[in-house]
């Protein structure tokens, strides 16, 4: 009796350790971004004259600033539209390839997968001078969505890689017993592959979204035009010639989080339900 109530007191300790570690990580992960919402509320003589998380007073000064005045309106809406059409044309680019390489059997087909495999490791930093030269001998340089083709790219890779995994995991037995059932290839892609590759097709949207959201660097360079420029770029030119005032570049910065914020609360449900689906017929 004793020897289980000591088990039963170690499996409580273990389960407490574990909780209080997850509470301390979370409070670590939380702490920056309630920092930079406390400062958002200040100006520059609060912020230097004393360090308190919650602020001597609610003032919306910073984001009435940033919302009203400055580029940040236009970039915000710049960075939402470039985001959403790189991402349904990855989408599509990505999942029509991947049913082609993961169902289908053509000669090179383990060529092809294994080229997006390796181009997984590549850092896009290093094509970038490519790109920038393609994109001027194709006179759509500075053009605002032009830089789609460039995030798509950047994204493509590791998008296939995955994918292909996620519908290679669907059995072959499905195939047959839908043809059997009267699906075209069309049918058999929209009806029962992409229904199965729900979890897939999250997780790739997942990462997509956060890559392009927060891209910088092929932004600032591909998109010099002040009118074009994405809310990352346009954050970075939230200060004045001689000082920076980090209550409104704290606002700009809760601007840019929120939506990021609101579509992992959309996606996580979706990503849940993804990992749920089956495909028992009886």
């Amino acid at each position: 009796m004793s020897r289980m109530q000591g088990g039963r007191m170690v499996g409580k300790l273990s389960t407490a350790v574990k909780y209080g570690g997850l509470i301390a990580y979370s409070l670590m992960t939380l702490f920056p971004l309630l920092w930079i919402l406390s400062i958002s509320f200040r100006d520059n003589d609060q912020i230097f004259t004393s360090i308190r998380l919650i602020p001597e007073s609610f003032k919306w000064t910073n984001y009435e600033q940033v919302l009203l005045g400055g580029n940040i309106p236009r970039a915000f809406w710049n960075s939402v539209s470039i985001t959403t059409l790189s991402i349904v044309l990855l989408l599509f680019c990505v999942l029509t390839l991947s049913f082609a390489i993961s169902r289908f059997r053509f000669k090179g087909a383990s060529a092809v997968y294994l080229i997006f495999s390796a181009a997984v490791m590549v850092p896009t930093v290093t094509i970038l001078p490519m790109t920038f030269k393609l994109f001027n001998d194709l006179h759509i340089f500075g053009f605002k969505y032009s830089i789609v083709f460039a995030y798509v790219i950047y994204e493509l890779p590791v998008s296939i890689f995955l994918m292909v995994m996620f519908m290679r995991a669907i059995p072959q037995e499905l195939d047959e017993a839908s043809v059997i059932d009267g699906c075209n290839i069309w049918q058999l892609f929209t009806r029962v592959i992409l229904p199965l590759s729900r979890n897939g097709i999250v997780t790739i949207t997942i990462l997509a979204f956060v890559a392009y959201w927060n891209e910088y660097l092929t932004a600032l360079i591909m998109l010099p035009d002040r009118a074009n420029r994405t809310l990352s770029v346009a954050l970075s030119f939230t200060k004045d010639e001689n000082s920076v005032k980090y209550g409104l570049m704290a606002a700009s910065v809760m601007i840019a989080v929120i939506p990021m914020i609101i579509f992992y609360s959309i996606v996580k449900n979706q990503l849940v339900k993804g990992m749920s689906l089956g495909a028992v017929k009886g």
